[in-house]
């Protein structure tokens, strides 16, 4: 007897290899996948910090690619939201509105 494998379940396979990698040991659990699955960056936003925020940003294997107080450049904003996070170009984070948030000076 031949079985097929559903077509379902092709594309649940297809979707959970394509999204967002797991999180690695040594990011905090309150962090998000921004951008891309190959290129993208874990993004952990704490306190606000005077104007801006205190981040940590972390790539695909747990590696510490950026901290410290970041401010926004553009729109002002009272919070940030995961879901406009877009990339990080490996020294600012990319929002959905072109705003940037980048390392305070």
């Amino acid at each position: 007897m031949h079985r097929s494998v559903p077509l379902a379940a092709l594309v649940l396979a297809f979707v959970i290899g394509c999204g967002t990698p797991s999180r690695p040991a040594g990011v905090p659990e309150g962090a998000f996948w921004a951008g891309k699955r190959k290129d993208g960056a874990f993004v952990f936003i704490g306190p606000r910090d005077g104007l801006g925020w205190q981040l940590k940003i972390y790539d695909r294997k747990g590696n510490l690619k950026g901290q410290g107080a970041y401010v926004l450049r553009g729109m002002a904003k009272a919070e940030i939201v995961p879901e406009e996070v877009l990339s990080f170009d490996g020294e600012a984070l990319h929002l959905a509105d072109g705003t940037l948030l980048i390392p305070r000076r």
